[in-house]
């Protein structure tokens, strides 16, 4: 197999303009967005999905929820889209793309013939996804960044960073086992009698067909089982379940159970290890990642903290040109091993137009530490007494906000690589894209 490499950068076939690529991964747990009511000053719980009106009178389906991927660090993540004139199908046999009408997306007769696939729209995804996401399950979000910037009302630069979605995994915390069957029998889960969500799938072997299924209620519920067969699916049979294990002589489904995410191997293989769903134990691991293409504009280095900010330019898909945008990130300072340079110190060395591939991870978390508890009252008779005990108190010491860069991808580096034309997004008079967009709380970073 044939793997990509980090630093190859897609071509517009239309302009030649370069178009920079990025992907974000998240492993945690689904809560809602907490909003403020203009009105009442009060925070509420918004809904995950919902359909709202654009100023345009046009219908806009919206998918919004945070992702708490350790303690205290949640990430809201988003989809939205209209409805359109038209759709697109593309072929992989032909390498061909057709438009077709908005009311014929559905209809697979419309087609040219049946190589040809639906790109599935925005307005679609997000209705899909609502069905899938609920509050208080874990899931792996895949997706990517989106950059843009305006200018507020006090002659302030806002920058925005939206994480867009493109992919949710339900973690499997069930296991269903289908005893007394024949090698090679395929079965299907799904959480209702017609129709559902597919919650997993499996096939028999030494008589058992055992099915990672998820996500499971983890109070109990139903699920529907189905047979596949060469002339389809067969008629799905309910198995009730609970918050732990029931078995009959034919049926088991186990729940709560350890739930596996995929990782990337160092020879670029995947395997699937373990994740401990609890963030109070001590074995949970975060799953937390970005991958970036960034041109570089300027670096700044703290002189106290030696921590290096990077003003980065991501270039972006545009009708004539590529669009550059203004991105920040973070390279916090670290003790380096002995005999290595300091990563952040690498950073200040970089050079306008540089390019290069980064990982890292998102941060929106607060920050809190331990400290004792002081006496209070004066004259206290326990002040120099031996036979007492400390107490502490959880107190915050502020946010870890931003894009931190933990590694740089060997072999991306590429010097004084883009042009000052293709990094410079300095507008010329009435040219402003912003200049009839009101930006609300929604858009706003982290």
């Amino acid at each position: 197999m044939a793997y990509k490499k980090k630093d190859d950068i897609k071509i517009n076939k239309k302009h030649g303009g370069k178009e920079f690529t990025n992907n974000f991964r998240f492993v945690g747990l689904v809560k809602p967005v907490r909003k403020k009511d203009p009105e009442t000053d009060s925070w509420y719980d918004a809904e995950i999905f919902e359909t709202t009106v654009t100023q345009t009178k046009k219908n806009r389906r919206v998918l919004q929820f945070n992702i708490e991927t350790a303690p205290y660090n949640e990430l809201k993540v988003e989809l939205s889209g209209m409805e359109r004139d038209l759709v697109y199908a593309y072929s992989s046999v032909h390498k061909k793309t057709v438009p077709l009408p908005w009311a014929d997306r559905n209809d697979k007769t419309k087609l040219p013939d049946e190589t040809y696939h639906v790109i599935t729209p925005e307005w679609d995804v997000t209705e899909q996804l609502a069905k899938i996401v609920k509050p208080g399950m874990w899931v792996e979000v895949q997706g990517q960044y989106e950059f843009d910037s305006f200018e507020n009302n006090n002659g302030e630069e806002i920058k925005l960073v939206k994480r867009i979605i493109k992919r949710v995994y339900p973690l499997k915390n069930g296991e269903v086992e289908i005893k007394g069957v024949k090698d090679g029998d395929q079965f299907k889960v799904y959480d209702s009698e017609e129709d559902g969500i597919w919650l997993g799938s499996g096939k028999a072997k030494e008589g058992v067909a055992k099915v990672k299924v998820g996500w499971l209620n983890p109070d109990g519920g139903d699920l529907f089982i189905a047979k596949i067969t060469d002339d389809g699916e067969g008629k799905r049979f309910k198995v009730s379940y609970t918050d732990d294990v029931v078995e009959t002589d034919k049926i088991k489904v186990s729940n709560n159970i350890q739930s596996e995410v995929r990782v990337v191997e160092a020879d670029g293989k995947y395997n699937y290890v373990p994740h401990v769903r609890d963030f109070a134990s001590e074995d949970f691991k975060e799953h937390n990642k970005f991958e970036m293409q960034l041109g570089i504009k300027s670096t700044y280095q703290d002189e106290e903290t030696k921590d290096t900010k990077v003003n980065g330019v991501y270039l972006d898909h545009g009708k004539e040109k590529s669009v550059p945008k203004d991105v920040e990130l973070i390279v916090y300072y670290k003790e380096p091993e002995e005999g290595k340079k300091p990563f952040a110190d690498a950073f200040v060395s970089l050079k306008r137009g540089d390019f290069l591939v980064v990982e890292g991870i998102d941060n929106n978390r607060a920050q809190f530490t331990q400290v004792e508890v002081a006496e209070s009252e004066e004259e206290n008779p326990f002040e120099d007494v031996g036979e007492k005990v400390a107490s502490f108190e959880t107190v915050s010491t502020g946010t870890r906000k931003g894009l931190e860069i933990l590694r740089y991808i060997v072999g991306t580096w590429k010097s004084e690589f883009l042009s000052e034309e293709e990094i410079s997004n300095e507008k010329k008079p009435n040219e402003d894209p912003f200049a009839e967009v009101t930006v609300d709380d929604d858009d706003l970073p982290f």
